[in-house]
């Protein structure tokens, strides 16, 4: 009996596991896709460095054909001194539905996630109504401006955040689903967080998309200071 996870679904996006944790995400990303490559033209590479989603990675290619090659030819393939495990994605990625013109779906897709950022936002603005904790320091309305004045960067800013969010594995799932993003670097101590992001224009993209009460009503994010 043929193994169900290798049956073609209506989608183009391979999921990887078993990969070796210790690897940057921006070296994994470029092995994947020079890996994948050989068998297709690769449209996207994903690789997730959260706690939940290490070891994992998604591959979106632009042919059928080229995802039942990478099956065939590098199911159980050693990378980094580990045997990768691939199988079909369960869901399609946003690139694969911005390749096929599903727009109705990315869109549907993006507005579940505004739609949990606003619920997550919601529950924050609760908790620090009726929290004893500390609260973060209030910007004021000057500085406020001068943050939302700096120029483009790949590189975004998170600042002024509450002690339950002062995470990266937290931080992380909420910027991974974010295309170009590499790494968040927390700064406990300062109560900031800075976003990395592969291209001006995806830090762009997600500063504009995310909801930034989601990581508490004083926080702010902009971008980061050259």
């Amino acid at each position: 009996m043929s193994d169900p996870t290798t049956q073609p679904p209506p989608h183009l996006t391979l999921y990887i596991n078993n990969i070796n944790e210790s690897v940057s995400k921006a070296k994994l990303v470029y092995v994947l896709h020079r890996l994948f490559s050989r068998c297709g033209a690769v449209a996207d590479v994903r690789v997730r460095k959260s706690l939940m989603m290490k070891g994992q990675a998604f591959v979106t290619y632009k042919d059928r054909s080229s995802c039942e090659k990478s099956l065939a030819m590098l199911q159980r393939r050693s990378v980094f001194r580990k045997s990768m495990h691939i199988s079909y994605a369960k869901s399609a990625s946003d690139t694969y539905l911005q390749l096929s013109g599903d727009t109705e779906e990315l869109e549907k897709r993006q507005q579940d996630r505004r739609n949990k950022n606003a619920e997550a936002a919601a529950s924050v603005s609760k908790v620090s109504k009726t929290s004893p904790m500390t609260k973060p320091q209030q910007l004021s309305q000057s500085e406020l401006k001068q943050w939302r004045l700096l120029p483009p960067n790949n590189v975004l800013l998170l600042q002024n955040l509450p002690p339950e969010k002062l995470d990266a594995a937290i931080l992380e799932e909420n910027f991974e689903k974010y295309a170009g993003f590499t790494k968040v670097r927390l700064i406990k101590f300062r109560k900031v967080a800075f976003i990395d992001f592969e291209l001006e224009q995806q830090a762009a993209l997600c500063l504009a998309e995310i909801n930034s009460c989601t990581f508490g009503a004083e926080s702010l994010l902009t971008y980061a200071k050259r």
